[in-house]
């Protein structure tokens, strides 16, 4: 007891000072909050979609001159009107169902939408934008449905040829830990995203797992890396390749020798056929990539054509795929019309790319008499285009 006293008097002098320091709680003040303003300010809802598909976005900014909104929404800048309270606001569209990205500018500095948690990560030049879903009738091809469901795994992996660490982000199908080995798709994403972008903003594997209980397409594992030459964010601190040197004649490496391809081939390929349950059959294995990543998928298909059966290049950067880097794939087209059992080339019509890259490549693989399936649909360089492409593409993989 002469122990305890000593011990009760302290605790209850610590809660007496602890009860002195806590300010009492605040008054509400009389009578309802004055219209569109809560105790800290404004209330700002953004994003607001409307019954009629119109998607509302506003941003308090008081001392602003001037806002826009822009993005992955109709292609174009929507000026917006400020209130009494600073909070501006814009109401675009009706839009068509879909999943969109967008952005403030703000007197000239870009800013995401701080009502809005959902965000997607960018990299380089192209910076993080907030996410809004448009809703349908009914879930869409790339929405969770009551199907069974396979896992996104994410796989860390040293690099030997870079040097450092990266990850690459894996889908598994439903099954697959009772399973044998499957089929592979590597899929690569494109400039401005990294590993996470094909199943964050892309959604690849609810894709898939619909596509698979529809019985369209085939059960397969999706390996989707790290499309820059950089130690993931994930695995430690920020990270790069220096720039490869010029050759002798002064002029840089050629492409299938950089830092990317190195690791796809002499690292992430032995760790995915290690680690996983894939197939090691180039029958067994496709490429795919958007943009950035069509560019790295063209480059990897007619460098290492024995590696692959199946090619898939989504609104592509192309312009290194010519006959004179290629020369001896452009004069005898026998040896990829063999190996290549599905040759597709998918580009949006009204995408920056169509005509100075991707209809260029259309008509030189046409002309050198390359076996391709060239497929002009709706959109622009942006999701909406590629989540399409791969509900596409993956129907006519393994088959």
């Amino acid at each position: 007891m002469q122990r305890i006293a000593p011990l009760i008097l302290a605790l209850s002098l610590l809660a007496t000072t602890a009860s002195a320091q806590t300010p009492p709680a605040a008054t509400p003040p009389a009578g309802p909050a004055a219209p569109g303003r809560g105790p800290q300010g404004p209330r700002v809802v953004s994003p607001e979609i409307g019954t009629d598909r119109t998607l509302t976005l506003r941003y308090l900014a008081p001392n602003a001159t001037q806002v826009t909104a822009s993005g992955e929404l109709d292609g174009k800048p929507h000026p917006m009107t400020k209130d009494a309270d600073g909070i501006w606001t814009v109401t675009i569209g009706p839009l068509a169902p879909d999943i969109y990205t967008y952005a403030f500018n703000v007197d000239g500095v870009v800013a995401l939408d701080p009502r809005n948690v959902n965000t997607k990560y960018g990299y380089g030049n192209f910076g993080a934008v907030s996410i809004v879903e448009i809703p349908g009738d009914g879930p869409a091809f790339y929405d969770v449905k009551d199907v069974p469901h396979g896992e996104v795994r994410i796989k860390p992996y040293v690099s030997k040829a870079l040097g450092f660490s990266r990850t690459a982000w894996i889908y598994t199908p439903p099954g697959y830990d009772k399973g044998s080995r499957y089929p592979v798709m590597y899929l690569l994403h494109g400039a401005g995203d990294i590993e996470s972008g094909w199943t964050m903003i892309g959604r690849a594997n609810n894709i898939l797992d619909n596509l698979i209980a529809e019985g369209k397409a085939k059960p397969m594992v999706v390996v989707m890396p790290l499309g820059h030459a950089i130690q993931s964010f994930w695995t430690g601190p920020a990270k790069g390749m220096p720039p490869a040197p010029p050759t002798a004649g002064g002029t840089a490496p050629p492409a299938i020798e950089g830092a990317f391809f190195r690791d796809f081939l002499t690292d992430l390929m032995p760790m995915v056929e290690r680690d996983y349950k894939v197939s090691k059959k180039a029958e067994d294995r496709a490429i795919a990539g958007l943009s950035m990543g069509g560019g790295q998928t063209l480059t990897l298909a007619f460098s290492k054509p024995e590696l692959f059966r199946y090619v898939a290049a989504m609104s592509a950067a192309a312009n290194g795929i010519t006959e004179a880097r290629y020369l001896a794939i452009f004069k005898d087209p026998s040896v990829v019309n063999k190996q290549f059992k599905v040759f597709w080339v998918g580009i949006g019509k009204d995408d920056t790319l169509t005509g100075p890259s991707n209809t260029a490549l259309h008509d030189a693989l046409s002309k050198a008499g390359i076996t391709h399936t060239y497929a002009v649909g709706e959109g622009r360089h942006e999701w909406t285009v590629w989540r399409q492409h791969l509900r596409d593409v993956a129907p006519l993989l393994f088959k």
